[in-house]
């Protein structure tokens, strides 16, 4: 009797599992089918997006704007912007989706971190006069979302938690940060000059030679690795934006 009561059990627990495996997992929509369900939040496409405003975690606002293909920073300085970074903020707010609505008339923003966004990204179109704004507010309880909604809406939405550091951005993040602009290929004289004296080269034809303090050959692998450092060399941070040229010898410049 027990073993026959025993296999009962175990042919109820067996039953429910299937049960469960049928009217549960069987009915979930497939990752791609519930990606498919998933709404944009705007309907924009990337190439279109001619303005960007940015207004970081840490309180700094950057304007950037399109033109003839070229991203500039208009706001707070004028200054070439960082390409890569002005494409991926339109990239990331053309393919934005709501991971799950939360609430659609929310009563308390400030459960969400929305009274007062940590982060908001707007942006316009090529013929828009409206801006459309994203806030972003706190991360949800397990720190793999962030709390959203679009200004002059009510609903508040998820959106995946790593988007929020593709957003926040400071003007000094935005803009170019080359220190210089050349063509390689046109480069056709270096100058070296430090405190121990002046080494000068140049490249006539296909050929470097050094120039001073004496024409003689050189390794052309070495110049030219040079002025391609050059050429990639990036700032790390402004030590002081206007800078008079009578202090430039705080910095070591004279």
């Amino acid at each position: 009797m027990r073993g026959l009561r025993s296999t009962f059990i175990l042919l109820v627990v067996l039953l429910g599992l299937l049960g469960y495996i049928y009217f549960v997992e069987m009915k979930k929509p497939a990752p791609s089918e519930q990606a498919a369900q998933r709404q944009k939040v705007f309907s924009v496409e990337a190439g279109t997006i001619e303005e960007v405003e940015v207004k970081a975690a840490s309180g700094e606002r950057t304007v950037l704007r399109k033109s003839g293909g070229a991203w500039a920073i208009t706001e707070p300085l004028a200054a070439k912007a960082d390409e890569g970074e002005a494409s991926g903020l339109t990239s990331n707010l053309a393919s934005l989706e709501i991971q799950r609505v939360v609430d659609e008339q929310p009563t308390d923003l400030a459960q969400y971190g929305l009274v007062k966004p940590r982060v908001e990204v707007a942006f316009k179109k090529a013929g828009q006069a409206a801006v459309e704004r994203l806030l972003l507010g706190d991360k949800n309880a397990t720190g793999g979302e962030n709390y959203a909604k679009l200004a002059g809406a009510a609903r508040v939405f998820l959106i995946s938690s790593y988007l929020e550091s593709s957003f926040d951005k400071g003007t000094f993040a935005l803009r170019d940060k080359a220190v210089l602009a050349f063509q390689r290929d046109k480069i056709d004289a270096l100058e070296i000059v430090t405190a121990d004296g002046r080494i000068a080269f140049s490249k006539p034809g296909d050929r470097w030679t050094m120039t001073s303090p004496e024409p003689v050959r050189v390794d052309a692998t070495q110049v030219e690795g040079t002025v391609g450092r050059l050429q990639t060399l990036a700032m790390k941070s402004i030590a002081a934006p206007d800078a008079p040229e009578a202090d430039l010898a705080t910095y070591g410049s004279l």
